[in-house]
């Protein structure tokens, strides 16, 4: 009995959870000391797996960093608008008061220019009355 194509190739090739391990064997048998060449270190997967999780420990510290570097610098804009926003309103209010100066003044310029008008009116009809006699 002459097994199938299909059934040629299922018995050729590896099933896919064993790639892994197929490919640590090959590594194995092709680092073997060949004369004088010294034997190549194989990473086993307990080492590929602690390499990982030091990278993701780093990973995480530095992702912390960030973000802790981040909020200090939000919270220092937050800071510096309100800083801003406070500056702006007291210089608002400066303005406010500048301008009801201001208006107090051309009140009071408002009744100067009324008395001396109205002095002069007096003068006037005094002066008239003097000469009409």
């Amino acid at each position: 009995i002459i097994p199938s194509v299909s059934d040629t190739k299922a018995m050729l090739t590896t099933e896919s959870d064993k790639l892994d391990e197929e490919e640590e064997l090959y590594q194995f048998a092709s680092s073997r000391k060949v004369g004088d060449q010294p034997k190549e270190m194989i990473m086993k997967k307990t080492d590929r797996r602690a390499i990982v999780h030091e990278i993701e420990m780093h990973e995480d510290a530095m992702i912390e960093g960030m973000q802790k570097n981040f909020a200090l610098e939000l919270k220092e804009g937050r800071r510096r608008e309100e800083q801003i926003i406070n500056e702006m309103r007291m210089q608002e209010e400066q303005g406010r008061q500048r301008e009801e100066e201001m208006m107090g003044e051309m009140k009071m310029l408002h009744i100067e220019l009324l008395v001396v008008t109205l002095a002069c009116i007096g003068i006037s009809l005094a002066a008239l009355m003097h000469l009409k006699k």
